[in-house]
């Protein structure tokens, strides 16, 4: 059985090989593939697989099912709820995945897939890069039966309330009198297949609107929840329905092929929705097409780290190139990544939730700003320039509102984001407060984030970030120009200014930390700051540099006591959370770091910082990079990759943290920290390991400002390599390396 096993593992391999292109990815890659050599328990023993826009988890379990849940970016239910499409059972007849049996499981990181080898058999399991389909292919000496099962735990009409109805952050605790609810699926045999979906009943929207005052500004807003139909068909070429949701093999083969459709869209009937299911492409085809799409992907950009002790090197390399995965796995569909859990939650009891089926998730629905920036922030200096435009849809398309809701509120011009913002661009109902007797409707009733206005800062900052590396002239006219003018219009009419022109920003908070008595907050000050300075670097129009300049003269100065910036020009010192504001001046606003003006101050900021923390969303590793702290941010970075959950086998299930599991922000600050260390830019500069320990050694690719790309290797405490991309750029790269020897 051993030479079987391993002449058909060989086979499986040159069958990979023959689908891959010439172009192949780093050979680094290979090593950090995911080898299992057993079955798992449960769903927490589950592989992440996807093409960006469809997510998957698969895992084999006792007695020997092949299961794997299913998920979509915009699969929102009636209330808002990011649900599963269902999940998929197979077995094989005779069973390769009985005890005793040599066993396989395989992410290969370079193909986009997943291969299980047991017995003679190998299984792979893949979604297509360019449509969204799902591949369950196989192969053995031995004739085998497949049964394939579609499981749904939505059968019935289902009200949500207690901890469930949490998941549904922009309905919690709905009083009485409001009924949150969920339709039943629709699951058929028919004669293509198994066919399932889920329409939504109702929408969420309307009441929302009218609950915040927003009625009148219903024609600004696209409802995303009405009419949504989202499911799935699975087919096989030699499987035929067998029982309800069940189809089977017509007779035993060696090779068996089952793909699953995957569709979502606002659709007058479930019909249409139907017709628009797509057709799969013949899986040789779509495996094909797919190796080529990740190895172009993993060709972008690399980090390869060596450090004397090899094994937290492999792990370090391991825990960026599983994060990027796992982004990338959920990055290109309609929506942004979810900071909680992505496409890749699962029952919530096996990370210390409730006792509720996958469509629960910590946090719920909305996209909290603050958790939603990191998976995009480290995007720029991979590369992965595509994956930043989900997020940028969606708060396009809230803008709009956006803008009438400050002027019918608060008599504003311009833009401000909530930092709980539905996919419609409302606050969460929860947040804005549900009982509203003697309120107005500018009052918001959550303290953490009632008085909070830099999100709109960050988000161009973010967009500048992508401007200023892709160069795209037509996202500078049409995206981030506009954005940028919103954004700072709000705060040039929503506050008054003192007798020196400044802005004074009150009502505010400092984050969710200083709530009380805060004046000219930090992240709105340094925010100013950082965006008017760069966006007078672009060429524009005179209005729009008038408005740049007015607002860069009002932006309010930093308070720097005893050597160090404070949270704000005034404030209450009572903390209500565990941040520390005053980094926004580091990170993600540059006012302060390496080759900028200043140093000192942020190395005092940061080592008198009162909050120390690696986990979740802190933000210390990237600022103790920022400002040149190799080992700080070092250690900070080989705490964050010990974070993976003990009871989850796959090793970028992070968290929960704050958030919940895998927690996308975790993951996203692994990244992030370490490219910091490595590269950073100011304008035209890029600082080459600014904060990188001597005794690391490193092959990296990273993407820099003007469409530069820089490749090096770093060996020894010397640049073996060095290759920057134009060649003119050259001449703008500092090498800090060897001012620190």
């Amino acid at each position: 059985m051993r030479v079987i096993f391993l002449a058909t593992m060989i086979v499986g391999l040159l069958v990979s090989d023959r689908h891959r292109p010439a172009a192949a990815a780093p050979a680094e890659l290979d090593a950090c593939n995911v080898v299992w050599n057993s079955p798992s328990e449960n769903a927490a023993g589950s592989m992440p697989l996807g093409n960006g826009e469809v997510g998957v988890n698969v895992w084999v379990e006792p007695p020997g099912d092949l299961v794997f849940y299913i998920a979509r970016t915009d699969a929102w239910s009636e209330c808002s709820r990011l649900l599963k499409l269902g999940r998929v059972r197979l077995r094989l007849d005779p069973n390769p995945f009985t005890a005793g049996q040599p066993f396989r499981q395989q992410l290969v990181l370079r193909d986009g897939q997943v291969v299980i080898q047991a017995g003679d058999a190998v299984v792979r399991v893949f979604v297509d890069a360019q449509a969204p389909v799902i591949y369950v292919t196989g192969q053995s000496p031995t004739p085998r039966t497949l049964t394939a099962a579609f499981e749904t735990w939505r059968t019935d009409r289902r009200e949500l309330k207690g901890d469930e109805l949490q998941s549904s952050w922009t309905m919690r605790d709905a009083p009485a009198g409001i009924e949150v609810w969920e339709s039943a699926d629709v699951v058929a045999n028919d004669t293509a297949g198994i066919l399932a979906y889920h329409r939504n009943a109702y929408s969420v929207v309307p009441l929302t609107l009218r609950h915040q005052g927003l009625a009148s500004l219903a024609h600004l807003v696209r409802d995303p929840l009405a009419d949504r139909t989202f499911g799935v068909r699975l087919a096989g070429g030699d499987l035929a329905p067998a029982g309800p949701a069940l189809l089977k093999s017509v007779q035993p083969a060696t090779q068996f092929e089952l793909t699953v459709a995957t569709h979502a869209a606002q659709t007058e009937t479930a019909a249409q929705w139907q017709s628009q299911l797509p057709q799969p492409v013949p899986a040789a085809a779509a495996a094909e097409r797919t190796a080529a799409w990740w190895n172009a992907f993993w060709n972008r950009s690399w980090i390869v780290v060596e450090q004397p002790e090899s094994l937290q090197g492999a792990a370090l390399t391991q825990a960026y190139v599983l994060q990027r995965w796992m982004t990338a796995c959920a990055g290109r569909g309609e929506y942004p990544i979810k900071f909680n859990g992505s496409l890749f939650t699962v029952d919530p009891k096996y990370a210390g939730g409730p006792d509720l089926n996958a469509d629960w998730r910590r946090w719920g629905d909305c996209y909290w700003w603050q958790n939603t920036r990191l998976p995009y922030f480290p995007m720029i200096a991979r590369g992965d320039f595509d994956q930043l435009a989900p997020l940028f849809r969606l708060y396009r398309q809230a803008q709009p509102l956006c803008e009438a809701r400050a002027q019918l509120y608060h008599g504003a011009a311009g833009a401000y984001f909530p930092e709980t913002m539905t996919l419609f661009g409302t606050y969460s109902n929860f947040d804005y407060g549900w009982q509203r007797e003697g309120r107005q409707p500018s009052e918001i009733l959550c303290p953490w984030w009632q008085y909070a206005w830099q999100q709109g800062l960050e988000l161009t900052a973010l967009m500048l970030d992508y401007y200023e590396h892709t160069q795209d002239e037509q996202f500078l006219a049409q995206e981030l120009i506009p954005m940028a003018n919103a954004v700072l219009r709000y705060y040039d009419s929503r506050f008054p200014r003192d007798q020196g022109g400044k802005l004074v920003i009150s009502p505010t908070q400092s984050v969710e930390t200083y709530w009380y008595d805060v004046v000219n907050d930090v992240p709105s000050a340094a925010g100013l700051a950082d965006v008017c300075e760069r966006l007078l670097r672009l060429p524009a129009a005179e209005s729009d540099r008038a408005l740049w300049q007015r607002m860069q003269a009002a932006a309010p100065p930093l308070s720097i006591v005893e050597g160090r910036i404070q949270p704000a020009a005034k404030f209450k010192p009572q903390r209500s959370n565990v941040e520390n504001p005053e980094l926004y001046a580091l990170w993600p606003f540059r006012r302060y770091g390496v080759g900028r003006p200043d140093l000192a101050v942020g190395l005092e900021t940061f080592r008198n910082r009162i909050e120390r923390a690696s986990i979740g969303w802190q933000y210390d590793g990237q600022s103790a990079a920022t400002v040149g702290l190799a080992d700080e941010a070092a250690d900070l970075l080989m705490e964050k990759i010990r974070n993976s959950h003990p009871q989850f086998r796959f090793p970028a299930m992070w968290g929960p943290n704050y958030d919940w599991l895998p927690d996308q922000d975790h993951g996203s600050n692994i990244i992030l920290t370490l490219q910091t260390m490595l590269l950073q830019s100011d304008g035209k500069r890029i600082y080459l390991l600014p904060a990188w320990p001597k005794a690391w050694d490193v092959s990296f690719k990273l993407h820099a400002p003007l469409g530069t790309v820089v490749e090096g290797v770093y060996r020894n405490g010397a640049m073996e390599r060095l290759a920057v991309t134009p060649p003119e750029r050259r001449a703008d790269v500092v090498a800090c390396w060897e001012q620190t020897r």
